[in-house]
């Protein structure tokens, strides 16, 4: 409890900070590693486009303590998905010590989370926040809850272990996709026997592999993204199947672009300002016992009124017994 899990707060020299929407504060530790009580100041060379403040700007630290201090990096004119750079350097006061740390940042339109992972329940509740890189329109809306599809089969061991779809050790599945915001496959551990090693290749409509899922042990995952219409095909392979073959269930969801659905979008705020962050809150009823994906779409513009898609929050729900 208390310690910052997210990439940009590991305590490591280096602050980066790949998706920031309008501003992210970003928390460090700074350790003396002298005999004696030093006094440093910060600082900043900002990366281009951006300011950045650090809080406290002068700290005194004690022989073999830390103490942890904040930085706070906001874009005040700097492009999107282009990755600027600049640094921090605590200088002590008799200038004998130097800390240096070098800062790299790309700016995004809106930071989301990509998945929630949300209680078992019929009915339920949830909320996450939205951060905002720009000024303009903003709406969520709430796409399924759609409970997975299923595909139970067997696979036989295929025993060079190289994948080939015509070589009789892999089994196809066709799916027929139409008006998705996302595709998503998925065979987790228990879906198959006991120390089988299945892995997923799927095709698209024109016939191309475009995705894989190949972990170590059975626990496999695709997701396609706004998936072309038309007709997938998932291919199980039998990388390891001890004795001679193995049973699975292949779960899929197509979850709609078009909104609608047991999920809903109870609150969300009603535009967006640069560097604001907001929440939006949801809730479902009437699941049974299914395991469910759902998404809350992101729409928007900078200075105009004509949305368009900025990303998904996915809400993952498993009611399975």
């Amino acid at each position: 409890l208390g310690v910052p899990s997210e990439a940009y707060n590991l305590n490591v020299p280096s602050i980066g900070v790949a998706e920031l929407a309008g501003s992210q504060t970003v928390m460090r530790f700074l350790t003396n590693v002298t005999d004696d009580p030093i006094e440093v100041t910060a600082s900043v060379e900002a990366p281009e486009g951006y300011s950045v403040t650090v809080n406290p700007s002068n700290l005194t630290i004690d022989s073999f303590d830390r103490v942890m201090f904040e930085v706070t990096i906001v874009n005040e004119s700097a492009p999107l998905d282009e990755w600027r750079f600049g640094s921090l350097t605590w200088v002590d006061s008799d200038e004998m010590y130097e800390a240096y740390s070098p800062i790299a940042v790309k700016a995004t339109l809106i930071g989301i989370p990509g998945e929630l992972f949300a209680a078992p329940g019929a009915d339920g509740s949830g909320s996450f926040d939205v951060s905002f890189g720009y000024n303009g329109s903003y709406s969520a809306a709430a796409h399924g809850l759609v409970a997975a599809t299923v595909t139970s089969d067997n696979v036989v061991q295929d025993p060079d272990q190289e994948f080939d779809p015509d070589d009789g050790f892999s089994n196809r599945h066709d799916f027929d996709v139409s008006d998705g915001a996302l595709l998503r496959f998925a065979m987790p551990p228990e879906a198959t026997e006991t120390d089988a090693d299945l892995d997923l290749y799927l095709y698209d409509p024109n016939g191309e592999l475009v995705a894989t899922s190949t972990a170590g042990g059975t626990n496999e995952m695709i997701d396609i993204v706004l998936p072309e219409d038309g007709t997938w095909s998932l291919y199980v392979h039998g990388w390891s199947a001890p004795g001679g073959d193995s049973d699975y269930d292949l779960y899929s969801w197509v979850v709609p672009l078009t909104p609608g659905g047991s999920l809903s979008v109870d609150a969300a705020p009603a535009e967006a300002v640069l560097a604001a962050t907001g929440a939006v809150d949801f809730s479902w009823m009437g699941a049974s016992a299914e395991w469910y994906l759902g998404a809350i779409s992101h729409a928007g513009a900078e200075g105009e009124d004509d949305p368009a898609l900025l990303g998904l929050t996915l809400i993952n729900m498993d009611n399975r017994p």
